[in-house]
């Protein structure tokens, strides 16, 4: 069973049909009432523009099988440019399915190709196919069909498909057998000679762009789904939150009883940290190793010539200092830094080494 098609005619002919299982239904002249893209109705429908064949240039011509799509399109481009007179930059070409060990090419200006479709576009059509009008002719086995068109004939045999004037055809058949046929006959058959369509000009550059249509059920899942993953991520760091939140709580609780237990008396415990630094610091301690270090280091660094040879952390919370110098005005320097960063410095004796003074320090914290 045929299918169902809008075939729209451009051309000094211009009108529109539609075909219902390869029957027409509805036969217009002129374009003025073409039914846009949007109202084809319910049914899967093909849309095709008709084009003048006298502006098409169709060839049958030998391309191997089992070559890529690239290779055949190289292939019928070696053979057009045998064929053509005009250059091929400024023409479309179109290579048609397999018909046996031959393959049909079609040849038309981009001029026209543009003129075309422009056209189509603005009546609001944008078609599946362009077919060159003798393709809506069924081909015989034998000889050619031709159909009177005006001045015209409109030629479809196996291996030709061709409109040229009445005389000009005439000489190009020569002693073919022919088979002439009403517009009766030629609007019957369209619907078959759409199903088994050797060449379809919409292809390569001029290849439909197909529009995604998205089903509104489809969006709305879509967004529902999406809703239901944020408000989960959302959950997650709410309930992230809220076990930091407790955790921060239980550690700070935590924080104050042990102050509570270090601190004697009925003090309030307002600031665990400096309430605990300050309850250390009456007992008499005070920095440990990483603020000695520190302060040690910075006085290395901020000393010309000074270099750090020992470091050792003593049993009292002091540090053992040995440090070299190119003489002694650069390790008293060294002290002094010392001192003024709070360190406690006792000084040891100084004795020469390799060149250098070398004088060791007890460093502890106030």
């Amino acid at each position: 069973m045929s299918g169902n098609y809008l075939v729209v005619f451009l051309g000094a002919q211009s009108g529109w049909m539609r075909l219902v299982d390869g029957r027409s239904v509805v036969r217009q002249s002129g374009l003025e009432s073409l039914p846009t893209s949007d109202e084809q109705g319910d049914e899967a429908e093909t849309s095709v523009l008709v084009v003048p064949g006298t502006d098409v240039a169709t060839h049958w011509t030998k391309i191997p099988g089992g070559l890529t799509t690239a290779q055949e399109r190289a292939a019928a481009r070696i053979a057009a440019e045998e064929l053509s007179a005009e250059p091929l930059s400024r023409q479309h070409l179109a290579v048609g399915s397999a018909e046996g060990d031959e393959r049909c090419i079609g040849l038309a200006s981009r001029a026209n190709m543009d003129a075309w479709l422009a056209q189509a576009a603005d009546y609001g059509f944008d078609p599946d196919l362009v077919v060159p009008e003798p393709f809506l002719l069924c081909p015989p086995d034998d000889g050619a069909r031709i159909l009177s068109n005006g001045d015209d004939s409109i030629v479809r045999g196996a291996n030709r498909a061709f409109v040229a004037e009445a005389n000009i055809a005439a000489l190009l058949l020569g002693d073919t057998p022919l088979e002439n046929i009403t517009s009766e006959q030629f609007e019957g058959e369209i619907g078959e000679a759409l199903e088994k369509l050797p060449l379809n000009l919409r292809q390569g550059d001029y290849a439909k762009r197909r529009q995604l249509k998205l089903d509104p059920g489809f969006v709305r899942r879509i967004a529902i789904i999406a809703a239901a993953i944020l408000a989960v991520t959302l959950l997650i760091q709410l309930t992230m939150i809220a076990r930091y939140s407790f955790a921060a709580d239980a550690l700070e609780r935590e924080t104050v009883e042990a102050a509570r237990d270090a601190i004697p008396g009925t003090v309030e415990i307002t600031d665990p940290d400096a309430q605990l630094r300050a309850r250390l610091n009456a007992l008499g301690g005070g920095a440990g190793y990483g603020e000695i270090a520190s302060a040690t280091f910075t006085a290395v660094r901020e000393t010309a010539g000074v270099e750090l040879q020992a470091l050792i952390f003593d049993v009292d919370g002091g540090l053992q200092v040995t440090a070299a110098a190119p003489g002694e005005a650069e390790l008293v320097a060294f002290q002094q830094r010392m001192m003024a960063s709070g360190l406690l410095v006792a000084p040891g004796a100084i004795r020469d080494g390799g060149g250098r003074q070398i004088a060791e320090y007890r460093v502890s914290a106030p």
